[in-house]
C-alpha cells in the first residue's frame, strides 16, 4: 500500500515538473483574422505558441479564458469551443492535438460584435487537465495585436483631434472647482504671515480634522490658536444656513468662514484648497489668496459616485483614497456596488458562506467551494477578496469624517449569481447533515424551475426566485446585519439599494413556485410578479426604517411589449437610479418620465457618466463602448435638467433627426422637484487593477463634481443654449482641471495613475503642429521610431520642421516619467 502511494506521489510530481516546463514556454496571442471586416466578416483568432524545443501534447487538456463578447461554439477535429456560462469559455482539445517545437496552433473563431478596443479581447488564459483539474498551466493575458490602420487614416484621426483640442482648450480660468453658487471677485490678494493665527467657533470643535489637514499641508507656515478678533482665519457659526451651505470672505483682514453645520465649514475649506496650487499645498512657496466673497450651496443634495468592487475587487485602501478625493470635490454619496454575479464582497456574519464561496473565484469552482473565473481572473484563487465587517465599519467612519455617506447595494433579484451559488453550497451542506429546514431557510432558487434565459452578461442561473419565502428571509437577515454594522459605529443606515437591474426575459416563466404564486394572487401574466416583488422588498426596507434605492426598473413594468413607467408604485418611499439614456436608443427621456410620474430619481447618465466607457475610438483605449464614447468634454456636456439642449455635442454614433429629439418628454416643474441629483458610475468588468480605475476616472470625475454642485447656467436650456458660451465654460473648467487639479491628486495617499492627455497633430506646409486635450503637460517627440520619453526632444511652440515621409512620434510625458498615448504622424 505504501509503495502504491509513493508511486502515485512520484507520478504527480513528474506531471507537475512537466507542467512547469510547459508553463514557461507556452504563450497566447490574440489577433484579427487576415480577412477581418467589422461589417461583414468578424473573424478572429487565438494563437497558442510553443516556444520550447520539444512538442507540447494537449491531449486531455482544456484551454480556459474569459471573453467580454460571446463566442460562437464550434466542433472541429482538433478542438471544440464551448461557453461554460457567463463569459467563461473553454477550448477542449482532442487526443491528437499537439503543438510542435517552436510552432503554433491557430484557433479561428467568430464573435457577433466588432472588437473595437483592447478591453474587448479575451483574457485570463490557463490550461487545465480534464482528468486531474488540479493540474494547471497558467498563461495569463494574451499579447494583443491591434487592427492595422493606414498612415492616412491615422493622420486623419490626429487632425480631427487637433481641431477638437483647438476649439475646446482655449484660454480660460475657473477659480474654484466645483463652481460656487455665488462668487464676487475683489481687487487684491491676501498673504499669510509666517505665523498664522486661527479661531474656530466651539460649535465646530467636534469636526476639526479638515482644518488640521490643511494646516499640516501648509508646512511653510506655523499655525497658532488665537482669539476671534486677532485671528487671520476664522471659522464662525452662523445660524440659518443650509447643512452644506457656507459663506467665505477673503479680504485684507484675512479669511472668514461662516457655516451652520460642520459640512458647510468643511466645504468652505475645500474651496480654499481649490484656490491653491499643488506646490502651495505641498508646503512650497508663499500662499496668496485673491480677495473674494463666496456664498455657496450645492445645486443637488445627492452627488454620487458608484464604485463597482464586485466584478473586480478593490481593497480598503483604494476605496479610502477615493473617499478622500470625493470629499475634496464635494461628492457626498458613495454607492458601493459590492454584490453581483461575479462576486459577493462584504462579510455578512449571519451567512459566512456569502464570502467563503461568493468572494472566491477559482478554476476548481465545479467542486462547489468557489465561483467560476470571470473577467480575466484566470487560474488565480481569489482568497480574501472581500471587506470584512471590521474593514467595512472602518470605511463607514472614514467616509463620515469626510461627509461622504456610503450607500450599500445588494443586487436582487437579478445579478445575484454569487449569492445564489453561496446559498446553494450552504443548502447542500445542511442537506447532507439531514437539516432540511435549515437548508431551505435561505435558498434563493427553485430546483424545479426550468426557466430559460440569458442575462446581459450571458448567465443562465443568476435570478432569485420571487415566489420563495426564503428569498425575503435572506434579504431580511442581510439587511439586519448591514444595519447593525452602521449602528455599532454610531451611524445610521438610512438608504440601501436593492438593485433591480436587468432581470432577463424568460426568468420565472417555467417555475412551479411562480405559477403557484400567480394562481394565489390572481396574476394573469408573469410580468405581474415584478411589481409584486418590488412592493415586497420595499415593505421589508420600510419595516427597518430604510429608504429603498434601486435601478430604474423598480419604477417600471412590462405590460407585454417591453418595460414602461409604472404609475402605480410612485407612492412608495424609494429612489431610482436612472441610467438608460443611450443616445439613439429610444430611452433618452426615461429619467424625466419617471420624475414626472412622481418617482424620486438620480440621473446616472450612461451617455455621459458611465466612466468605464472608452475615451475615444483609438483601439488602445481601455473600456467598453455600448453606452457611449465619452471623453472629458462628453462627460461635462451633461445638462441634468435639460438633456436635449446640447445632446448634439455628444457622439451618438448616428445622426438623430430633429423630429426624433422633439418627440421626447421634457422635465416638468413637478419632475424637477423629484430629480434629487446626479451620479457617475464605474462598472469594473474591464477594470482589473486600481491603476486602471484611476485611469478611467480621472479627469472625467471632475465633470461630475461640477455638474452636481455648480449652479444651473443661464444657457442651460433648449431655448437659451449657446454653444459658444458652453465652450467657454468648458475652457474655464478644463484649464482648472489640467493646470491646478490633476497635480493635486499626487498629494493624496498613494497618488493616482490618472489619464494623460492625448496629442492632436496637424501639418501646415513644412511644420507639424501639436496640441493636447487638457493643459498642464509637456509634449515630447522622436523622429527615429522610438517611443518618446523625458529625454526626448520637447515640442517647440512654433512647431516641428518636417519633410515629406517623416514619421514623428509624439506623446505627453509627466514629471514622474509616465508616457501618455503615443500619436504617430507620417508627413506628406
Amino acid at each position: 500500500m505504501k509503495l502504491i502511494k509513493a508511486l502515485s506521489i512520484c507520478v504527480i510530481l513528474l506531471a507537475a515538473m512537466q507542467l512547469n516546463a510547459q508553463q514557461k514556454n507556452i504563450e497566447v496571442k490574440w489577433d484579427f483574422n487576415e480577412n477581418y471586416n467589422p461589417k461583414d466578416n468578424i473573424a478572429l483568432k487565438i494563437i497558442i505558441k510553443n516556444n520550447d524545443g520539444q512538442p507540447v501534447d494537449l491531449k486531455g487538456y482544456n484551454l480556459w479564458f474569459n471573453s467580454m463578447y460571446p463566442i460562437e461554439e464550434q466542433n472541429i477535429p482538433l478542438y471544440s469551443i464551448h461557453n461554460r456560462n457567463g463569459n467563461l469559455y473553454s477550448i477542449d482539445f482532442a487526443d491528437q492535438a499537439k503543438i510542435g517545437a517552436q510552432d503554433s496552433m491557430v484557433i479561428d473563431y467568430k464573435s457577433p460584435y466588432p472588437i473595437t478596443h483592447t478591453s474587448l479581447t479575451p483574457n485570463g488564459f490557463y490550461l487545465q487537465s480534464r482528468t486531474n483539474p488540479r493540474e494547471l498551466i497558467n498563461i495569463g493575458h494574451p499579447t494583443v495585436n491591434p487592427l492595422k490602420v493606414s498612415a492616412d487614416e491615422q493622420n486623419k484621426v490626429l487632425n480631427e483631434l487637433f481641431e477638437r483640442n483647438s476649439n475646446r482648450v482655449t484660454k480660460g480660468e475657473q477659480l474654484i472647482l466645483p463652481t460656487p453658487a455665488h462668487l464676487k471677485m475683489g481687487k487684491g490678494t491676501y498673504k499669510f504671515s509666517q505665523q498664522v493665527g486661527y479661531y474656530i467657533n466651539e460649535h465646530f470643535n467636534f469636526a476639526l480634522r479638515p482644518f488640521q489637514d490643511l494646516s499640516e499641508q501648509l508646512t511653510q507656515y506655523s499655525f497658532i490658536n488665537q482669539d476671534e478678533k486677532n485671528a487671520a482665519i476664522k471659522v464662525l457659526y452662523k445660524k440659518g444656513l443650509g447643512p452644506e451651505e457656507y459663506n467665505l470672505k477673503i479680504n485684507a483682514k484675512g479669511v472668514t468662514i461662516e457655516a451652520t453645520e460642520a459640512e458647510g465649514a468643511f466645504y468652505a475649506l475645500e474651496s480654499i484648497k481649490s484656490m491653491l496650487s499643488a506646490e502651495e499645498l505641498k508646503g512650497n512657496g508663499e500662499v496668496s489668496l485673491p480677495y473674494v466673497e463666496v456664498n455657496d450651496a450645492p445645486r443637488f443634495e445627492y452627488r454620487g459616485f458608484m464604485m463597482d468592487i464586485a466584478r473586480n475587487f478593490k481593497d480598503i485602501n483604494t476605496i479610502k483614497k477615493y473617499i478622500d478625493v470625493m470629499g475634496q470635490y464635494k461628492i457626498n454619496k458613495l454607492h458601493l456596488h459590492f454584490i453581483d454575479d461575479e462576486g459577493w464582497r462584504l462579510e455578512i456574519p449571519s451567512l459566512p458562506e456569502l464570502t467563503e464561496i461568493g468572494s472566491k473565484r477559482s478554476p476548481y469552482y465545479q467542486d462547489g467551494t468557489s465561483i467560476q473565473p470571470a473577467y480575466g481572473s484566470g487560474n488565480n484563487v481569489t482568497e480574501g477578496h472581500f471587506l470584512t465587517k471590521a474593514q467595512f465599519q472602518d470605511l463607514l467612519k472614514y467616509a463620515a469624517s469626510r461627509y461622504v455617506t456610503i450607500i450599500p447595494e445588494i443586487e436582487t433579484p437579478g445579478h445575484a449569481r454569487a449569492a445564489i451559488k453561496s446559498m446553494e453550497t450552504r443548502y447542500n451542506r445542511l442537506m447532507k447533515e439531514g437539516k432540511t429546514k435549515e437548508a431551505e431557510e435561505f435558498l434563493l432558487y427553485e430546483t424545479a424551475d426550468q426557466s430559460e434565459y440569458s442575462s446581459a452578461q450571458y448567465w443562465d442561473d443568476n435570478v432569485m426566485n420571487a415566489a420563495l419565502p426564503s428569498v425575503y428571509r435572506f434579504l431580511d437577515v442581510v439587511l439586519d446585519d448591514i444595519k447593525k454594522m452602521y449602528e455599532e459605529v454610531g451611524l445610521t443606515l438610512k438608504v440601501v439599494s436593492l438593485g433591480g437591474d436587468e432581470v432577463p426575459a424568460g426568468s420565472w416563466e417555467k417555475s412551479p413556485a411562480i405559477q403557484e404564486l400567480m394562481k394565489k394572487e390572481g396574476f394573469k401574466s408573469v410580468y405581474e410578479v415584478w411589481p409584486y416583488y418590488v412592493e415586497k422588498i420595499n415593505a421589508i426596507c420600510a419595516s427597518k426604517g430604510l429608504t429603498m434605492q434601486g435601478w430604474e426598473e423598480f419604477g417600471m413594468v412590462n405590460k407585454g411589449s417591453g418595460m414602461v413607467v409604472n404609475d402605480k408604485l410612485s407612492h412608495l418611499n424609494m429612489y431610482l437610479d436612472v441610467w438608460a439614456n443611450v443616445i439613439g436608443g429610444g430611452q433618452e427621456d426615461l429619467v424625466y418620465r419617471l420624475a414626472n410620474a412622481g418617482y424620486k430619481t438620480i440621473f446616472i447618465s450612461a451617455a455621459n457618466f458611465y466612466l468605464d466607457m472608452v475615451w475615444d475610438k483609438d483601439f488602445r483605449e481601455p473600456g467598453l463602448k455600448w453606452a457611449a464614447i465619452s471623453d472629458l468634454y462628453n462627460s461635462f456636456s451633461l445638462l441634468p435638467e435639460d438633456f436635449f439642449s446640447n445632446m448634439s455635442l455628444t457622439d451618438p454614433g448616428k445622426k438623430l433627426e430633429k423630429d426624433y429629439i422633439a418627440s421626447k418628454v421634457r422635465l416638468t416643474e413637478k419632475g424637477k422637484s423629484n430629480l434629487l441629483g446626479v451620479k457617475a458610475a464605474l462598472w469594473a468588468e474591464t477594470v482589473l487593477t486600481p491603476e486602471r480605475m484611476d485611469y478611467m476616472l480621472f479627469p472625467r470625475l471632475y465633470a461630475l463634481s461640477e455638474r452636481a454642485w455648480a449652479p444651473k447656467r443661464v444657457w442651460e436650456s433648449e431655448a437659451k443654449f449657446n454653444e459658444k458660451s458652453f465652450n467657454q465654460t468648458y475652457a474655464d473648467f478644463v484649464n482648472k482641471v489640467g493646470i491646478y487639479e490633476l497635480p493635486k491628486l499626487d498629494l493624496i495617499a498613494d497618488g493616482f495613475n490618472y489619464r494623460l492627455p492625448s496629442v492632436g497633430v496637424t501639418q501646415k506646409e513644412n511644420k507639424l503642429m501639436a496640441n493636447i486635450e487638457y493643459p498642464g503637460f509637456t509634449i515630447y517627440y522622436t523622429t527615429d521610431g522610438t517611443e518618446p520619453n523625458s529625454n526626448s526632444n520637447k515640442y517647440p511652440s512654433e512647431g516641428i520642421q518636417v519633410k515629406s515621409g517623416d514619421k514623428i512620434n509624439l506623446a505627453v510625458v509627466d514629471d514622474k516619467g509616465r508616457v501618455g498615448r503615443v500619436s504617430t504622424y507620417v508627413t506628406e
